[in-house]
């Protein structure tokens, strides 16, 4: 029964094919590949977060804030530029009237 799954819970299929993958995943040019990747998320994340805090500099941040904010880095280019603008203009805009606010 090549390739099929003992346990739900485990990854890899039994047989020759699975571990033809365990061998290749384990090679040094894939584990490059895939440290690089990971090393390119983490600087992309690093970049984004630093957008994100900028317009909220000054506010008090609790660990979900900072969690919330975290995650938003790690979405696409357009999500966070999208953020940033919205955060940016709220910072700018004037405050808002008494009756607004209730």
């Amino acid at each position: 029964m090549d390739g099929v799954v003992n346990n739900s819970l485990d990854a890899w299929p039994t047989g020759a094919s699975g571990r033809r993958l365990v061998q290749v995943a384990d090679r040094p040019w894939v584990r490059d590949e895939v440290k690089g990747l990971r090393d390119a998320r983490s600087r992309r994340t690093a970049v984004n977060l630093a957008l994100l805090r900028a317009p909220l500099n000054g506010v008090d941040l609790d660990s979900a804030d900072h969690a919330m904010l975290t995650w938003l880095a790690d979405r696409d280019a357009d999500i966070v530029a999208g953020v940033h603008s919205l955060l940016d203009r709220a910072r700018a805009a004037p405050p808002a009237p008494e009756a607004c606010r209730e």
